[in-house]
């Protein structure tokens, strides 16, 4: 997922990866490790490193049916095959200020908080995400 945001902020894109996760919150100037697995994020991540390192925190919205938290119930789809959740219009934006590659194609990322963010706009989603 991608949204569209304020560029007045020298530091930040004109659009910018999102990645919606419960219980999660990066501040400015704050570090977040991620382990990252998923399919769609770890294209998300790879897409990031290729360009400008940044990915955008935000919390799914709880009243979202399809918000990823937890384990997905017999019947329900995997969390890559779910419709992106809706989410908060406010996030925090990070750089990804360090990586390394694990076993099974995982990464291991740090994000630092660079700034707070408003969505105006979410893009159509891109490899995935």
């Amino acid at each position: 997922m991608s949204a569209g945001f304020d560029p007045r902020h020298a530091e930040l894109p004109a659009t910018l990866r999102i990645f919606p996760l419960t219980g999660v919150l990066l501040l400015p100037r704050g570090k977040l490790p991620l382990n990252i697995f998923e399919p769609r994020y770890l294209a998300m991540v790879r897409d990031a490193l290729a360009g400008d390192r940044m990915i955008g925190m935000v919390q799914p919205r709880e009243d979202d049916p399809s918000t990823l938290t937890g384990g997905a119930p017999s019947g329900e789809m995997a969390a890559a095959e779910r419709p992106n959740p809706a989410v908060y219009p406010t996030g925090c934006a990070g750089r990804i200020s360090a990586f390394s590659e694990a076993e099974e194609g995982r990464f291991h990322i740090t994000l630092t908080g660079v700034c707070r963010f408003t969505i105006r706009a979410e893009i159509p989603t891109l490899r995935g995400w």
